[in-house]
C-alpha cells in the first residue's frame, strides 16, 4: 500500500498487518481532526508499537499496573528506552510478561477505537525484516481488529458523531452522580477536550463517548459552541439556601459547596484572576483565614477566570482556601450577581485600584469578561442557609472584616453551646 491513499481505517490496519508478514511496516494515519493522527509500526502480522495522542503514557499505564513511580523511573533510567525500560521491570520481576501482554493490548485497542468511523490518510513504509522483539508488546492486528470492531457496533450514532477535539461545558450546578460520570463531568469543568480527557484520566474512548452522551442528554455537559440563554437569578437574600454547586479548585480537584455543610462558609465572588480590586481583597482574606479556622469557618473563593488564569492572578498568593473558576459566569448568574459601569467608575475604588495595580502590574488590565463585574459575598451556617448576603454597590464595596468576624464568634459560640 505505497504512496498516500484515503482508505477506511480498519482496512488500513488489516492491510498493513498482511504486508509485514514479509518486512518491517510503519502505518502513518492522519484525518481531518488532527487529534487521531495515529502512527503503527507492524512485524510479522503484529503490531509492535502505536503512537497516538489519545493514549497514556508507559509510565501512567505501569502505574494503573501496580509498578511503583520510583520503580519506573529508575527503568526509565536503566532502560534508555521504552524497550531496556520494560525488559528491566520484567527481568527485576516488578512486572510479569502476561501483564505487560495486556497492557499492551489494551493501548492497542485504546488507540484504534476513536478512528473506526473514519478515513484516514495513508502513508505507508515497508523496510527490511528486523529482529522480533523479545518482550510480548506485540498484538495480533487481525484479532485486535475484530476485538474493536465488536466494540465500536455498541455505540450508537450520537457516540459516532463525538470528536477528540471536542470541548464540553459542564454545569457546575448540576454535578453528576457516579465515579465515570464524575470524572468526566470534572475533566469538562477543567476545559480538557475529549481527547484530553481520554489520555489523562484515562479511559477508553468507547467509555468515554457512551459516558459524555448521556451526560449532554442529561443536560450535565453541553457542547461549547451551544450557547444557552443568559438567565440571571434574582438577589438571594437571608434564610434561602444557598444554591449548590461544582466547580474545579486551583489546587487540584473540584470542591463542590454541599459538601461543606457542617462548616460555616464565607463564599466571595470575585471578579478575573488579576483583578486590581479582588486581590487586594483576597491579601486582607489570606490575613484572616487562621483566625477564622479555628472558630470553624472555610473561606471558598470564586473567580470568572479559567484554571490557568488563576494561576497567572490570585494564585500568585498562594491562599489556604479553595480558589474556584467559574469561566463560563453559571455560579455569578444563579446567585444574582449583575454589572454595573458607574460601580466600576466610582471614585471609592481609587485607593483600592492603586493598591491592586501595584500588586499585580499591567496584568490587572486583563478583563476576562468581568471588567464591570459587582463581586458579592455570603456568610453561610452550617446548615447551608443565607444568614448574610452582601452585594458590592462598587467595585471595592466589601464586606467589613469586623462583621465577618463578629459571625465567625457567633458561629464558635454556638457550636460550643451545641457541645455543652
Amino acid at each position: 500500500m505505497p504512496g498516500m491513499l484515503m482508505v477506511p481505517t480498519l482496512q488500513a490496519v488489516t492491510d498493513s498487518a498482511g504486508s509485514s508478514l514479509n518486512g518491517n511496516t510503519q502505518l502513518e494515519l492522519n484525518f481531518a481532526d488532527p487529534a487521531l493522527k495515529t502512527v503503527l509500526h507492524f512485524q510479522e502480522g503484529k503490531i509492535t508499537r502505536v503512537s497516538s495522542d489519545l493514549l497514556p503514557s508507559w509510565s501512567a499505564a505501569l502505574g494503573t499496573a501496580g509498578v511503583h513511580p520510583a520503580t519506573i523511573a529508575e527503568a526509565q533510567q536503566r532502560g534508555g528506552n521504552l524497550d531496556g525500560a520494560l525488559n528491566y521491570l520484567v527481568q527485576g520481576g516488578f512486572l510479569t510478561v502476561a501483564t505487560l501482554a495486556r497492557l499492551a493490548h489494551e493501548r492497542l485497542v485504546a488507540a484504534l477505537l476513536p478512528l473506526v468511523w473514519h478515513n484516514a490518510l495513508v502513508s505507508s513504509t515497508v523496510r527490511a525484516p528486523a529482529v522480533a522483539p523479545a518482550l510480548p508488546t506485540a498484538v495480533g492486528a487481525a484479532q485486535t481488529v475484530r476485538e474493536v470492531e465488536q466494540l465500536a457496533q455498541q455505540l450508537g450514532s450520537a457516540e459516532r458523531q463525538l470528536r477528540p477535539s471536542d470541548l464540553l461545558l459542564a454545569s457546575p450546578l448540576n454535578p453528576p452522580h457516579g465515579e465515570t460520570e464524575g470524572l468526566i463531568y470534572g475533566a469538562a469543568l477543567r476545559g480538557l477536550t475529549l481527547g484530553e480527557m481520554a489520555r489523562r484520566l484515562p479511559m477508553r474512548w468507547d467509555v468515554l463517548a457512551r459516558t459524555a452522551t448521556a451526560l449532554l442528554r442529561s443536560g450535565v455537559l453541553r457542547a461549547a459552541d451551544d450557547r444557552l440563554p443568559r438567565v440571571v437569578s434574582e438577589r438571594l437574600v437571608a434564610g434561602q439556601e444557598a444554591p449548590d454547586f461544582c466547580l474545579p479548585d486551583l489546587a487540584g480537584g473540584e470542591q463542590r459547596l454541599s459538601d461543606l455543610r457542617g462548616r460555616p462558609v464565607w463564599l466571595l465572588f470575585n471578579r478575573q484572576s488579576t483583578c486590581a480590586l479582588c486581590n487586594p481583597h483576597n491579601a486582607q482574606v489570606i490575613t484572616l483565614h487562621e483566625r477564622l479556622r479555628q472558630k470553624g469557618v472555610q473561606i471558598v473563593t470564586v473567580w470568572g477566570s479559567s484554571i490557568d488564569s488563576l494561576g497567572e492572578g490570585i494564585g500568585k498568593m498562594r491562599p489556604p482556601y479553595p480558589v474556584l473558576a467559574d469561566p463560563q459566569d453559571e455560579t455569578y448568574d444563579r446567585y444574582g450577581l449583575s454589572f454595573s459601569l458607574m460601580g466600576t467608575l466610582d471614585g471609592r475604588n481609587m485607593p483600592t485600584l492603586v493598591q491592586g495595580f501595584k500588586m499585580m502590574g499591567t496584568s490587572a488590565l486583563k478583563s476576562e469578561g468581568e471588567l464591570l463585574r459587582m463581586p458579592a459575598e455570603f456568610l453561610i451556617g452550617r446548615d447551608g442557609v443565607i444568614e448574610r448576603a452582601h452585594y458590592n454597590s462598587f467595585g471595592a464595596d466589601w464586606l467589613p472584616s469586623e462583621d465577618v468576624l463578629a459571625w465567625a464568634d457567633r458561629q464558635a459560640t454556638t457550636m460550643s453551646a451545641f457541645w455543652d
